[in-house]
């Protein structure tokens, strides 16, 4: 009797132990914040390990003292659905890489912080009040810079001779895009130079909108900053060489993508600056109360390959600009 008892003691011990240790378990579990990382399935890697290499600097890591959640989307009208589920899930926070993610993002929660990642005019967007003063669930980094659209248009004009005509690649869907492609329609009118808006939707309008562009005369054209367009770089930049189309385009990134050049603020310091923010807020801060940061550096890529098979030259007073040459 005096076994059984000890027997039934000792069994009883034991799941009150596994009962607390499991208990414990869950609850650490439960304070481990989770964020999602929402981008296009397209994006350049690069800005992803940025982000991540910052957030390690930081003291997080991965699986440790922070769960990621990846989404990517192809379309715009795809990220409405994966905020839905990200917010039912209860994410912690969410990271916004581009200007679809962060409308859908909004749209779907009024509570959980949303971190924008270098994404292009937050206050035209409705997602902020003010840059220096949120006053929403969202904050984070900007890559706007509509001066530089100007810049841009005047830099084509120096490398292309007799530049006459100039086509815009714009998505509709992207309510900031309209904006950009009506400060270019200023700047060339100011110059006397005609431009087309070219709406590009979907991976089948791209080839289309060159044919459009040659049909129109276009002699060069421009890029609105858009997250969708950013994903066809690699196509863009074929078929601007095929119909001998040079280009300034928004970002390095279209360069490594085999574009001829592009003047445009850095990845770089959005994506690192974009965990910052992730940090602040885990510890407590309002993302109402975080000013959105601005990009501060502006890089002039060119493509050695691309500009030596385009039989461009660039003028010395343009050339002294360039201040990242690619390979």
């Amino acid at each position: 009797m005096m076994v059984l008892a000890m027997s039934i003691l000792a069994r009883s011990c034991c799941a009150i132990a596994l009962f607390i240790a499991f208990s414990i378990s869950q609850s650490t579990a439960q304070t481990v914040p989770t964020m999602a990382w929402v981008a296009n399935a397209n994006a350049n890697p690069d800005r992803l390990a940025i982000f991540k290499k910052e957030l390690t600097v930081l003291g997080y890591g991965e699986g440790r003292n922070i769960y990621i959640e990846y989404r990517t989307a192809t379309l715009d009208d795809q990220y409405a659905p994966i905020m839905a589920a990200l917010v039912a899930s209860k994410v912690d926070i969410i990271v916004a890489t581009n200007a679809p993610a962060a409308v859908a993002a909004r749209k779907a929660t009024h509570s959980i912080p949303i971190v924008m990642a270098a994404v292009n005019d937050p206050v035209g967007l409705g997602l902020v009040k003010s840059l220096e003063r949120p006053g929403t669930n969202v904050t984070g980094t900007t890559m706007y810079a509509p001066h530089l659209i100007g810049e841009r248009l005047r830099t084509l004009q120096k490398v292309v001779p007799g530049l006459r005509r100039v086509a815009m690649l714009t998505n509709g869907n992207n309510a900031s895009n309209q904006a950009q492609f009506a400060i270019l329609y200023a700047e060339a009118q100011a110059i006397g130079i005609a431009v087309l808006q070219l709406d590009v939707r979907a991976p089948s309008d791209v080839e289309p909108a060159f044919r459009n562009a040659a049909k129109f005369g276009a002699d060069g054209f421009l890029n609105a900053v858009d997250s969708f367009i950013n994903s066809q770089r690699f196509a863009i930049a074929a078929l601007a060489a095929q119909h001998k189309l040079p280009c300034v385009y928004s970002d390095r990134e279209y360069v490594l993508a085999g574009g001829l050049m592009a003047i445009g603020p850095g990845h770089q310091e959005g994506f690192r600056g974009a965990a910052d923010y992730v940090d602040k807020i885990l510890r407590g801060a309002n993302p109402a109360e975080l000013p959105v940061a601005l990009t501060k550096s502006v890089v002039f890529s060119v493509s050695h390959k691309a500009l030596d098979q385009s039989g461009l030259r660039l003028p010395n007073d343009v050339r002294d600009r360039v201040n990242d040459w690619v390979n």
